[in-house]
């Protein structure tokens, strides 16, 4: 052997790759050449003698000597003899499988007798001798037997089992040796014995023996597959039929035998190699085409979007889930983005996206977003397709982490910004496509369209893909930060119409059919479902359209600009920027594609509604020119008519593409309502109009030929104002389950609220006092026809005990029995034959039922049960839309406040509100209706009403006092305490005389508070309405605070020491106001604060010396009543009260002469500096040094004072 080969066997070892590699090189070289120099020949060796014969020195010794390094672990020695022995194996052609074996199983056995690590090393050495061998490629060498192949195969499958760390490289090593059986004669045995070895009998649980059983398929495929994998349907693998067990080896999850898949591993298994290779190889499409192969959608939707980012997964499984997201990006196409950007994997990247994230899952998830949005940047319909999906409302879950919204801003920015119009509409066109012909306007991986892909799709597939087109189209068309076009909107709402309602009726010849969106026939047809999911996405994306405004806001405009910009985007809502309503287009398109000969109407009763639609559509444009006439001259009548027109165009919308018959009907019964509406809006809101002209002479006519009495009658009976009819037409819309027509008749109402008379008031206020089970008057009052669920009643509070109640439970059970009991007893009579019951019974006789008769009975008493469960259904259902109707009508209400805050008809709809929000205070399924009101009743008003009579208002302030003083809890006290304030500023803002009747009322709440233990108020429901009021009307409150400290701050005064604490602290709150005061506002307040401070001394004086005598101590138990909290609080608030006036530049000349530190002041306090019951705090003692000279608390100069004051107490 030659010394010169030694020095490269060191280099093998070495961890620097090029230096490995090097050395191998010039190893072979020289083994190679010294190999050449032997004489040649065709002999294989089959053992060591043979090979010392065969071959020169030096590659006797390389090859045992590189066997040996395999199980070395030093640096990167695997690795560097590893790949010597595979090259030294594929250059010396005398070498034979069955040598490479002997030498290997010598060298690297793992015995007993080693450690842990070093048995640990010899598997290892095994794993890249065998892995060596293959790759050399001398197992196709001559002289290779069967019993050869099958001691590899045996070895490996025994390591891939021991140890799961070692599993898959085994069954990669296992697989590279697929393409080399087919060389063999012997390779249907081979096969089997694959089959029989490596894969357990065709029982596949792992992704190895997946990837493995693929292989084989693959390259034998005339093998008799179906009965070597007997549990495994179709002529491949990735059949449809195997979906469900694909999903659980590709998840790794089994719960057969967990201990499978114990170790994780952070890469990707090698068949999601394969399987990428099946779907995105161009070569492979006809393979995927013959061998019925299911769509890559269907396997990413089982294995990564239900599997891998399941709700609930592991970080370990989305990590995954990760890696094949990053390995899909090259595969990337408008057309695989829905099967991609699914719910759970969106919701995924927006809780694991983290710019600062240092997890391993962070990272990753931060990358692969990286990658898709560069994707997206390149590839504008990629990128479209991703943002829709992004925009979907299921695939924008609020997650649990903080990052949510990271993924939607930062890749949704980045994408609208590389958009144009041009890519839009190039998208826009291409989802059409996919609807009209699903599958073929989806191109496969070769490219071109492919019509095998059309064979063995489903209904229901393609109705998916209709579905996901619709979506697709709609929420391009309503993201707002698109540069959407007319033109496109228009575009969308024309194709979506034409799919729902039109269809052709005669063979399309080189001219067309007239109708553009009907140029290219579905293939396959359009079904009723699709037709059905088009109208109904219709409607909704309409709906959708009616609150977006296409005026654009000029930042550069000024104030005059803006407020004619702002009534422009206001009237421009729900239109195009022409003026043409949405809804109107959509009548538009449908009347003028029924007028083509070639184009016929789908939607089922559409001849008889027909005629109207044509006469509405001529009354919508009718609206639509009155909107533009008036634009410029009203902006108020403008927007009255555009909101009817919108309301017509939606309605006759509905009432054309709604499946449902008997919704439908109710809505065709709206029209000519609303028609009649419109005529008689006409006249009111356009007097000087022709139609005016005509009504006036036609009122002027029957009122000269009437008699005086049918005169009286006629004025009695005048017709309803059209606001008033309106305002119950969309009363009664707002009992249909539909969040667009809520939302609608909310946008129509608005405009009409300046209009709104008492009677259209009380429509709503009828809805909102309608209680279950009660209907409504005869006068036009909103009927409820809904049943009392509960056995709801009116019970008196004195008679409302725990026994009543549960006496009234046990009636309603003991109801329910007797009901029960006597189907039962119907059912028994019908299935125990004629013998009479009663003769049975007094006989003492039982009758055994027979099996017919048993089974007949069984039915019966199933069908009653089920009737019974179904009521209870019926009835919790109603109850739900009846809370549904009323907070429709509650918006309504809270509209027309916001709208109108100066009207007097505000004052109408409190009391019902407050009725309403105490009559479900203890309903938990009204609860909805219940925080809707109480939102409203809380809310803030910029204005006050105006034009109201006074004592109506009194005495509903009043009302209101006595409601907060029995609260039912802090919330609804809140509620009221705002009510209060706001009805207080509304009679001081419109009658200032009246300024006594409210400090009347608040003096009453005041008294109650202080003396009824049970009084609900707290010092806050004062102070809310001095925080409403001007400066100007807070004498009131000013009086307010004076005797609350003058009555209840005394010793004994108030019903217990809490109270007295709640006199002071109601004083200074009160006094909160005190910044506000001008110095032209405050003059009055200078002596009421004199006053204030004036009988805060003295009350604090009594409480001093009453706090230090023997009379401060419960004559039972010695406790004091008034104790050092107590004591503590009032002093506080006396000092933050003193100081409020004082640094006000208004009330500091108060303070001077109406404090005074007199003898009898300190004596006060040294009442309680003595008192063994206060001297032990420190606190008081501090407020009493405070307190000492009280006519400089609050100054600069009190601090000074303060250590002299506390000699002067001690």
């Amino acid at each position: 052997m030659s010394s010169s080969t030694l020095d490269f066997y060191w280099g093998l070892s070495s961890l620097d790759e090029k230096q490995r590699i090097d050395s191998a090189t010039q190893l072979i070289a020289a083994l190679v050449k010294f190999q050449n120099s032997m004489p040649q020949t065709d002999e294989m060796a089959t053992n060591e003698e043979e090979m010392a014969k065969l071959c020169a020195s030096d590659v006797a010794y390389a090859i045992p000597r590189l066997i040996k390094g395999l199980a070395s672990p030093r640096d990167g020695a695997r690795q560097g003899f590893s790949i010597g022995l595979s090259e030294l194996l594929a250059r010396i052609p005398c070498i034979s499988v069955k040598l490479v074996l002997s030498l290997l199983w010598r060298f690297t056995e793992a015995t007993n007798s080693m450690k842990g690590q070093e048995q640990r090393d010899m598997r290892f050495g095994r794993i890249f001798g065998l892995m060596a061998l293959v790759q050399s490629g001398i197992i196709e060498r001559t002289g290779t037997t069967a019993v050869d192949i099958r001691k590899i195969v045996m070895e490996l499958t025994a390591i891939g089992s021991r140890k799961s760390y070692l599993r898959e490289i085994s069954y990669v090593t296992l697989t590279s040796m697929v393409p080399v059986l087919g060389k063999f004669e012997f390779k249907d045995e081979l096969i089997t014995m694959f089959v029989a070895v490596a894969l357990d009998k065709g029982t596949i649980e792992t992704p190895d023996e997946l990837y493995l059983a693929m292989r084989l398929r693959r390259e034998y495929p005339a093998y008799n597959w179906y009965t070597a994998f007997p549990h495994w349907q179709g002529k491949h693998m990735l059949s449809y039929k195997n979906v469900g067990k694909l999903a659980a080896i590709l998840c790794e999850t089994s719960t057969d035998n967990p201990a499978l898949f114990s170790t994780w591993h952070s890469q990707l298994h090698t068949v999601w190699t394969e399987i990428f290779d099946l779907y995105f190889n161009k070569e492979r499409a006809q393979e995927v085409a013959d061998m019925a192969v299911m769509d890559f959608e269907v396997v990413w939707d089982h294995v990564v979007e239900r599997g891998l980012f399941a709700p609930g997964a592991s970080q370990f499984r989305r990590y995954w889930g990760f890696l094949l997201l990053e390995r899909l990006m090259p595969h990337l196409s408008e057309e695989n983005v829905p099967a991609m950007m699914t719910p759970n994997i969106v919701r995924g990247l927006s809780d694991n996206i983290s710019l600062s994230g240092k997890s391993l899952l962070a990272k990753v998830g931060l990358r692969t977003a990286e990658k898709l949005i560069e994707i997206c940047e390149g590839n504008t319909a990629v990128g479209l397709a991703v943002l829709t999906h992004l925009l979907n409302q299921r695939t924008t879950i609020q997650s649990s982490g903080p990052n949510t919204n990271n993924l939607r801003s930062m890749m949704a920015n980045r994408i609208v910004a590389k958009l144009d119009s041009e890519a839009i509409v190039g998208y826009v066109d291409y989802l059409q496509k996919v609807f009209v012909t699903p599958k073929l306007a989806r191109k496969n991986t070769t490219g071109v369209a492919d019509p095998i892909m059309v064979t063995n799709v489903s209904d229901k597939s393609i109705e998916k893909q209709r579905g996901w087109a619709i979506d697709q189209m709609i929420r391009v068309a309503k993201y707002g930060q698109l540069p959407i076009t007319d033109e496109l909107t228009t575009n969308v709402l024309h194709f979506i119409t034409a799919q729902a309602a039109l269809k052709t009726i005669t063979t399309i010849g080189t001219s067309g059919c007239g109708v553009a969106e009907l140029e290219v026939r579905p293939t396959p047809p359009l079904s009723s479902a699709s037709r059905e999911y088009c109208a109904v996405t219709l409607i909704s994306f309409v709906g959708d359209l009616n609150r977006m405004s296409t005026h654009k806001k000029d930042d550069t405009a000024d104030a005059a600009a803006d407020a004619a910009a702002a009534s422009a985007g206001r009237l421009s809502t729900g239109c195009s920027r022409n003026g043409t309503v949405w809804s109107t287009a959509v009548i538009a398109k449908l009347l003028d594609g029924a007028a083509n000969a070639k184009v016929g109407v789908s939607l089922h009763g559409f001849e008889e509604i027909k005629p109207t639609l044509v006469k509405m559509l001529q009354v919508m444009r009718s609206m639509e020119a009155r909107s533009v006439q008036y634009a410029k001259k009203s902006i108020d009548t403008a927007l009255r008519f555009r909101a009817l027109e919108l309301l017509l165009g939606n309605i006759c919308m509905m009432a054309t593409f709604t499946v449902d018959s008997g919704l439908r009907a109710e809505y065709l019964e709206v029209i000519p309502e609303l028609h009649e509406c419109f005529e008689k809006i006409i006249v009111q809101l356009d007097p000087t109009g022709k139609k005016a002209k005509k009504a006036k002479k036609a009122a002027a006519i029957a009122a000269a030929a009437a008699t005086p009495a049918a005169a009286a009658e006629l004025s009695e009976d005048d017709e309803p104002k059209p606001v008033e009819v309106l305002t119950d037409i969309l009363i009664s819309l707002l009992t249909k389950d539909s969040n667009s027509l809520r939302k609608l008749c909310e946008q129509v109402f608005a405009p009409f609220t300046g209009l709104m008379t008492s009677d259209a008031l009380d429509s709503i206020i009828g809805v909102l006092q309608a209680r279950e089970g009660v209907t409504g008057d005869d006068d036009g009052n909103v009927e409820t026809q809904m049943e009392l669920i509960d056995g709801e009643q009116d019970i008196d509070a004195s008679h409302s005990g725990s026994d009543s109640d549960s006496d009234d439970e046990l009636e309603q059970v003991e109801a329910v029995d007797e009901e029960l009991r006597r189907k039962i007893e119907e059912a028994l009579g019908n299935g125990s034959g004629d013998m009479d019951q009663a003769e049975r019974s007094a006989s003492g006789e039982e009758e055994e039922f027979d099996d017919d008769q048993m089974k007949v009975f069984d039915d019966k008493l199933a069908e009653i049960f089920h009737h019974k469960k179904q009521q209870k259904q019926d009835a919790r259902d109603l109850k739900i839309s009846f809370v549904n109707f009323k907070l429709r009508v509650l918006d309504l209400a809270d509209t027309f406040m916001a709208r109108q805050p100066e009207s007097p008809l505000v004052l109408r709809l409190l009391p019902a509100l407050l009725d309403l929000a105490k009559s479900t205070h203890k309903d938990s399924r009204s609860k909805p209706v219940h925080d809707r009101a109480m939102s409203i009743l809380s809310a803030r008003r910029t204005g006050v009403p105006k034009g109201f009579e006074l004592q109506t208002v009194l005495d509903l302030l009043a009302s209101v006092h006595e409601r907060a003083r029995r609260a039912a809890d802090k919330s609804a006290l809140k509620m009221l305490s705002s009510v209060a304030a706001y009805l207080a500023r509304t009679v001081l803002d419109n009658h200032p005389e009246a300024e006594p009747q409210v400090f009347d009322l608040y003096r009453a709440s005041l008294t109650d508070f202080m003396t009824r233990k049970a009084s609900q108020l707290f010092a806050d429901f004062f102070s809310a309405a001095c925080l409403r009021m001007q400066p100007a009307q807070l004498q009131p409150f000013w009086r307010i605070a004076i005797a609350s400290v003058a009555e209840y701050g005394r010793p004994l005064k108030a019903v217990n020491v809490f109270r007295q604490v709640q006199a002071y602290a109601l004083a200074e709150t009160i006094l909160a106001g005190v910044p506000r005061l001008s110095a032209e506002d405050g003059k009055p307040f200078v002596a009421l604060t004199a006053q204030l401070l004036g009988e805060l001394q003295k009350a604090l004086q009594e409480t001093f010396a009453y706090a230090g005598s023997d009379l401060n101590k419960h004559e039972t138990t010695g406790k004091l009543i008034l104790d050092q909290q107590r004591m503590r609080e009032i002093m506080q608030f006396s000092v933050k009260l003193i100081t409020r006036c004082v640094k006000s530049d208004v009330l500091r000349e108060a303070v001077d002469g109406a404090l005074e530190t007199t003898p009898e002041w300190t004596k006060s306090l040294g009442c309680v500096v003595c008192s063994p019951s206060f001297n032990s705090s420190q606190a008081v003692k501090q407020l009493c040094s405070t307190l000492a000279n009280i006519h400089k608390v609050g100054t600069p100069k009190a601090k000074k004072e303060k250590a002299k004051a506390s000699a002067i107490v001690e």
